[in-house]
């Protein structure tokens, strides 16, 4: 049997590069040739041994571009695409209402079958998206991050002339921002983190240190955290009738949100999860037209020899988005 090599979690806190069989295509699914596969925090709690879905074994990324492994439709091998992770089940009520992000059952390349960090994955036919043939895969490589951050602006209901705020300035919390100052808000964040704090003001990003430096508060507050001791002061930056957009995922469980602070004040309270076709559309405009330099958050481009290495990296705080190239790598 082919075999290539892989970032692997093994359980527990164990992950390695080692050799994993080379998937092939089946009916409705097609190989892709990865270039770049980025690490996100969902990456990084699969490592710890946190994640309630992801098995032993399994190959991580789910964020990721390529090329087509196969011709697929009308489009030749070698086509540059992007690829939707996600995999729904089409019959659920959610799926049936065209939210197939909120489907019932919805699984994950990356998380529920063999993921992107790797040189070669097969995924699902209608999660490809072509990409110009002159794209710049690095940059291209933002796209999935970068769609989470459209589909949680557009949900905001943020118009233009907006205060808005940002909880948490990992590579979601700043792509959110970068969203909502396109979209014509003024934005600020808060973020502990000396080195976080450091790229979002490269990025033009103020930060702030309180909720009363906001005075009466946000009109939108993005929740990018997801830490329990954020939830539980996320309405203390929420003017009154204002907005909050929980973005960051939490851990299952109660985190301290003061609901008769939320009925007095009537604030909204959105839920966010992932994207849809079109928030996917929007990112790959973004980038391919240039629009929103999304790239200058990859701080580090590490080999596939190297992605325990970069994981670690991650782990202590070092640098903001991280990519992987897989190459070619084929093992004996």
């Amino acid at each position: 049997m082919t075999e290539q090599n892989a970032l692997v979690w093994e359980g527990g806190t164990i992950v390695a590069v080692r050799p994993v069989p080379v998937p092939e295509s089946r009916p409705g699914w097609v190989a892709v040739d990865v270039a770049y596969a980025g690490i996100c925090g969902s990456d990084l709690h699969i490592a710890a041994g946190e994640h309630v879905r992801a098995q032993p074994g399994i190959v991580l990324g789910h964020e990721f571009v390529g090329h087509l492994g196969e011709p697929y439709g009308d489009l030749p091998a070698g086509h540059p695409v992007f690829v939707n992770p996600t995999v729904h089940c089409g019959v659920c009520d959610a799926c049936l209402a065209g939210r197939t992000n909120v489907c019932r059952t919805l699984t994950l390349v990356g998380i529920d079958y063999p993921g992107g960090i790797a040189p070669r994955t097969v995924v699902p036919g209608y999660g490809i998206y072509p990409l110009p043939l002159d794209v710049d895969l690095v940059a291209a490589a933002m796209i999935e991050p970068l769609a989470v951050a459209v589909r949680a602006v557009r949900r905001s209901g943020l118009a233009v002339g907006n205060r808005t705020h940002v909880l948490g300035g990992g590579p979601i919390g700043c792509l959110v921002s970068m969203v909502a100052v396109a979209a014509g808000a003024t934005v600020t964040m808060s973020e502990p983190s000396e080195s976080r704090r450091k790229y979002a003001t490269d990025l033009g990003i103020t930060i702030v240190e309180s909720p009363q430096d906001l005075g009466n508060g946000a009109d939108v507050v993005f929740d990018a955290s997801g830490q329990s001791a954020v939830a539980g002061e996320l309405l203390r930056w929420v003017r009154v009738a204002g907005t909050a957009v929980i973005v960051g995922a939490y851990k299952p469980g109660l985190h301290g949100v003061d609901l008769l602070s939320v009925m007095f004040a009537e604030t909204t309270i959105i839920g966010t999860r992932i994207y849809s076709r079109s928030d996917i559309e929007a990112a790959i405009d973004l980038v391919t037209a240039d629009r929103l330099d999304a790239h200058r958050l990859i701080s580090t481009i590490f080999p596939l020899n190297d992605a325990v290495a970069a994981l670690d990296s991650l782990r202590r705080g070092e640098g903001m988005k991280v990519l992987i190239e897989p190459g070619q790598a084929r093992a004996a």
